[in-house]
């Protein structure tokens, strides 16, 4: 075989290969492109819809936000986000609405109106294929928490968007779902 006719084969060799692997290799920038897109539907403020507790067992509970509890979740542009929970029914002690008459609370009113509320914030993420945010928390109510990535299993289905989490509490393993309703600029 002349060295032309063998470097010739060579070549489409290289190219056919190189076209297969291409073929197998992921759709990284298509993944990139559902990251960014899903992260732009996330943008602004969320409205907290209804939080279930699913038991190993498949039953559904509300152990600690109560049926009807209420919040606010916040992804903005330049990646911080918050989150605030307030739990059903809503605390009601201490009644004072200043930091300092909170403070002279009895100590049991302190710990209803903690025990009724939850809150955090940090930054946050979308992975590749835009199945999960991360939750990057640099402060929350429970000190434990700085520092941890929460990532969460994320679906958005027309104007609401449901996350999952998962918790060992109360002796087992929790399935959390958190649904929340995207709250127009207008406000409604």
């Amino acid at each position: 075989m002349s060295s032309r006719l063998l470097l010739s084969s060579l070549l489409v060799t290289l190219v056919v290969v190189g076209q297969d692997l291409h073929a197998q290799a992921p759709p990284l920038q298509a993944s990139r492109q559902q990251a960014g897109s899903v992260s732009q539907k996330l943008i602004g403020a969320w409205r907290l819809i209804s939080v279930e507790t699913t038991r190993p067992n498949g039953e559904v509970i509300y152990p600690f936000y109560g049926q009807h509890p209420e919040g606010l979740l916040i992804y903005d542009r330049s990646g911080w986000m918050s989150v605030q929970i307030v739990s059903d029914p809503k605390p009601t002690v201490p009644t004072g609405s200043s930091r300092e008459e909170f403070l002279k609370a009895a100590p049991a009113e302190r710990a209803s109106a903690a025990n009724g509320y939850y809150a955090y914030y940090g930054t946050w993420t979308v992975d590749p294929s835009g199945s999960t945010v991360t939750h990057h928390i640099q402060q929350s109510l429970y000190p434990a928490e700085r520092g941890e990535d929460g990532v969460r299993p994320l679906t958005l289905e027309g104007n609401r968007l449901i996350l999952r989490a998962k918790a060992h509490e109360m002796g087992e393993d929790h399935q959390r779902k958190l649904v929340w309703e995207h709250i127009a600029p207008d406000g409604q």
